[in-house]
């Protein structure tokens, strides 16, 4: 029941700050360029908020169904890009269980958005749920928030998730006047969680990546995203 509300709370959030939240994210994750050779290919933008990553696939010349449990998101995305309608479909739903045949898509972006299921199990079905949606030799380019990140330097026991039952990098994360629940991950976790989801797919790179233009001295190479790209085999 703490799940369910955990989720409950997060879509009707994101709902609020949709419009408010577009104006400050326009520009596409690094990680994005990963997805290459995108002309007459159908991607999965999971997670895609208020599109900027369908976008950028959409300027590749793919096409794109973007996904996010947020109707208040989608619906900034449709406003925000009614020239491009025709190659981009918006669908609310949820990353646990996607309303999609098996082996439709050539790609799929889940950027910055697993770390919004509260538990591994979870987060292992959706990433089991990637994997059944895609071709095989498919690509995915799976992305999260670090712990190490800089300004999570200061979080407190205050801030830590009742969720986290067993699990450590629980926190409700604030936005603006909103708290929102995210998974911060430590090095090599999202490598595990990918490779024991019992998905069929093959870690292919990782990495960690910088978004922010502004880095203080101290804080180079410190990444704020863990990135993995994999393709699927199975």
């Amino acid at each position: 029941m703490v799940e369910e509300d955990t989720v409950r709370g997060l879509f009707e959030t994101y709902d609020r700050i949709a419009r408010e939240f577009h104006l400050t994210r326009r520009r596409a994750w690094p990680s994005i360029l990963e997805l290459r050779d995108c002309k007459g290919k159908l991607f999965l933008d999971l997670g895609a908020g208020t599109g900027r990553n369908s976008r950028h696939l959409l300027g590749e010349g793919g096409e794109v169904i973007a996904a996010d449990i947020s109707a208040g998101m989608l619906r900034v995305l449709r406003e925000s890009a009614p020239d491009r309608l025709e190659r981009v479909s918006p669908v609310r739903c949820s990353a646990l269980s996607l309303p999609f045949r098996g082996g439709v898509f050539d790609g799929v972006a889940f950027i910055a958005a697993i770390h919004h299921i509260p538990k591994r199990e979870g987060r292992e079905l959706a990433l089991r749920e990637v994997s059944r949606v895609m071709k095989k030799g498919g690509r995915a380019v799976i992305t999260a928030w670090s712990i190490d990140q800089p300004r999570f330097a200061g979080l407190s026991r205050e801030g830590r998730a009742p969720e986290a039952a067993g699990e450590a990098g629980n926190f409700y994360i604030r936005w603006r006047k909103e708290a929102l629940f995210y998974h911060l991950y430590a090095p090599e976790e999202l490598k595990e969680e990918v490779e024991g989801a019992g998905a069929g797919l093959s870690i292919v790179k990782a990495f960690g990546e910088r978004v922010s233009r502004r880095v203080a001295h101290g804080d180079r190479g410190k990444p704020e995203n863990w990135v993995v790209v994999a393709v699927k085999t199975g």
